[in-house]
C-alpha cells in the first residue's frame, strides 16, 4: 500500500467513527442549551478544561511517549517493555495524585471535587489505552472506541437528565460511565494483559520515554493555554454566565476541529513513519496543500451556516454566541496549520521546538487577552486566540527549515483568505434566510476545491467496494 492511500484509508476510517461521534454530540447541543442555564453549562465548561490543564502534569505525557514507541516497534517483546514499562510509570503517577488530591480535597472541600478526580482518573487510562491500541495498529479499535463513548455518554445523560432530573452531576455520571466502558472495551479486545510483565519493566526505556515526553508538557500546557485558558479570564472578567455563551461558540468551530483531528490521526502517523525517506518535502508539501483547502473551504461553509444554523437549533438565551464563531473558527483552523507542523517535529524527535512555539503562543494569548478584554469584551477571546495560532503557524513553519520544507501554495491563500473574510462579514449584513444563498455558493466551492479528495475516496474505498460486491 502506498503512503498515500495509507494516509487515505485510515483517514477514512478515522472519519466514520469520529463523525458519528461528534455529529451525535452536536444534536445534544439543542438539549444541553435548552436544559442547562448559561451559568450551569459555563461550569461544566470550565470543570472539563481543568481536566484538560491536570492530565499532562499527572501522566507526563507517558500516553504519547508510549504511543511513538509502538508505532515503529514491530516486535512483539519489544512491545510488552515499551507497554509494561509505561504502564506502570503511569499506575505509579496516578496514585501519587490521587494520594494529593485526597489531602486536599479532605482540607479545602470544593464543589465536585470528588467526582472530578474520578473524572480525570478514567480519562487519563481511556486515553492511554487507546494511544496504545492506535500504536499496535489496532486502528479500528481506536477509531470504534470514540462512537461506542459517544453512545453511551448520550444514552446515560439522558436518563439521568429526564428520568432522574440532576443538572450538572448528569455529565460527571455519564462521561465517568462512558470511560468505564471504553476502558473495558479496549482492554478486552486487545487482550491487554498479554502485554503485561513485570519482567520486562526496563528503567533506562523509562527514561528515554521521559527524555521524549517531559518537553511535551509546557508545550501541551501552552496549547491548553492558547485553546482553553480563555475560559478563566472569561469568568473573572465578565461571569460564569459569558463562559456558558463562549462554550456553545466554540461548539461550531469543533467541527472543524472534528474534521482537523480526524485528517491529524492518520497524518501523525504518516508523517513519523515517512519522515526520515528521502521524498518526505515532497510528501509533506502535497499533503498539506489538500488539507489547507480542506480546512479554508470548511470555515468559508461552516462561517456562512452558523447562524442559521443558531437561529433553528440552539435556544434564544444562547443565540448571540453566534457573533463569536468566526474568529474562534479561523483561529481554529491556523491551530490546526500549527499541528501539522507539529506531526513533522515529532517525526524528528525535536519537541523542544513545539514546546518553545507553544510557550511563544500562550504568552502572546494571555497577554492580548486581557489587553482587550476591558474594551472588546468576548471578543478579546477570539481575537486573542487567532491571533497566537497565526504567529504560531509562522515561528514553526521558519523553525522546521533544518529538519523539513513544506511549500506553500501562494495562489490559494490570494483567492481563498479574502473569501474567508467574506464569510466572516456576512452575517452580520444578512439575515438568516439571506445567507442560505452565499451558503450554497460556498458548499460548490468546497466540493470544487477538494475534488481531487473525493476521486483518492472513490479509487480507494469505492472502487475496492464495488470489486467486492461483484464477487
Amino acid at each position: 500500500m502506498t503512503k498515500e492511500k495509507k494516509l487515505v484509508k485510515d483517514t477514512l476510517l478515522y472519519s466514520i467513527t469520529t463523525f458519528g461521534s461528534k455529529a451525535l454530540v452536536f444534536l445534544m447541543l439543542p438539549v444541553y442549551t435548552h436544559y442547562f442555564t448559561t451559568e450551569e453549562y459555563g461550569t461544566w465548561d470550565l470543570i472539563l478544561t481543568t481536566s484538560s490543564l491536570l492530565a499532562p502534569f499527572i501522566s507526563l505525557e507517558l500516553t504519547s511517549a508510549v504511543y511513538r514507541w509502538l508505532i515503529v516497534e514491530k516486535d512483539t517483546q519489544q512491545q510488552i517493555t515499551i507497554i509494561t514499562s509505561g504502564t506502570l510509570a503511569l499506575a505509579r503517577n496516578l496514585i501519587l495524585f490521587t494520594i494529593l488530591a485526597l489531602l486536599w480535597l479532605a482540607f479545602s472541600p470544593i464543589p465536585y471535587g470528588y467526582l472530578t478526580l474520578v473524572l480525570i482518573q478514567v480519562i487519563i487510562v481511556n486515553s492511554y489505552l487507546q494511544q496504545c491500541a492506535r500504536g499496535l495498529g489496532f486502528n479500528f479499535l481506536f477509531a470504534s472506541l470514540g462512537l461506542l463513548q459517544t453512545i453511551i455518554h448520550i444514552s446515560i445523560i439522558l436518563l439521568f437528565l429526564y428520568s432522574l432530573q440532576l443538572r450538572i452531576e448528569a455529565f460527571f455520571y455519564a462521561s465517568i460511565l462512558a470511560n468505564l466502558v471504553s476502558i473495558i472495551t479496549a482492554w478486552m479486545i486487545m487482550r491487554f494483559h498479554r502485554f503485561l510483565s513485570t519482567r520486562h519493566y526496563s528503567k533506562p526505556l523509562i527514561k528515554s520515554l521521559l527524555k521524549y515526553a517531559i518537553p511535551i508538557i509546557p508545550g501541551a500546557i501552552s496549547w491548553w493555554i492558547m485553546n482553553a485558558s480563555d475560559r478563566y479570564i472569561i469568568v473573572g472578567y465578565l461571569g460564569i454566565e459569558y463562559n456558558g455563551l463562549y462554550a456553545v461558540a466554540n461548539q461550531i468551530p469543533a467541527i472543524l476541529v472534528m474534521i482537523h483531528s480526524v485528517f491529524n490521526l492518520a497524518w501523525k502517523d504518516s508523517a513519523i513513519l515517512q519522515f526520515n525517506k528521502a521524498a518526505k518535502d515532497e510528501y509533506y508539501t502535497v499533503v498539506f496543500q489538500h488539507f489547507f483547502r480542506l480546512l479554508v473551504t470548511s470555515v468559508i461553509c461552516i462561517a456562512l451556516l452558523t447562524k442559521p444554523i443558531f437561529s433553528i437549533f440552539i435556544s434564544e438565551k444562547f443565540f448571540i454566541a453566534w457573533q463569536y464563531t468566526g474568529l474562534l473558527l479561523v483561529g481554529t483552523m491556523f491551530s490546526a496549520f500549527s499541528l501539522f507542523w507539529s506531526a513533522g517535529f515529532h517525526g524528528a524527535k525535536r519537541t523542544k521546538i513545539i514546546l518553545v512555539t507553544s510557550i511563544l503562543g500562550a504568552v502572546v494569548n494571555i497577554v492580548v487577552h486581557i489587553l482587550l478584554i476591558p474594551f472588546i469584551g468576548l471578543y478579546a477571546a477570539a481575537w486573542s486566540t487567532l491571533i497566537a495560532f497565526i504567529i504560531t503557524w509562522i515561528v514553526r513553519i521558519r523553525a522546521s527549515k533544518p529538519y523539513f520544507n513544506i511549500k506553500l501554495n501562494r495562489v490559494d491563500m490570494v483567492i481563498l483568505f479574502p473569501l474567508t473574510l467574506v464569510a466572516l462579514l456576512a452575517p452580520y449584513f444578512f439575515s438568516q434566510k439571506e445567507l442560505w444563498v452565499p451558503s450554497g455558493l460556498a458548499i460548490f466551492l468546497f466540493f470544487m476545491y477538494n475534488r481531487q479528495i473525493f476521486k483518492w475516496i472513490q479509487k480507494t474505498v469505492l472502487f475496492k467496494l464495488r470489486r467486492r460486491l461483484r464477487n
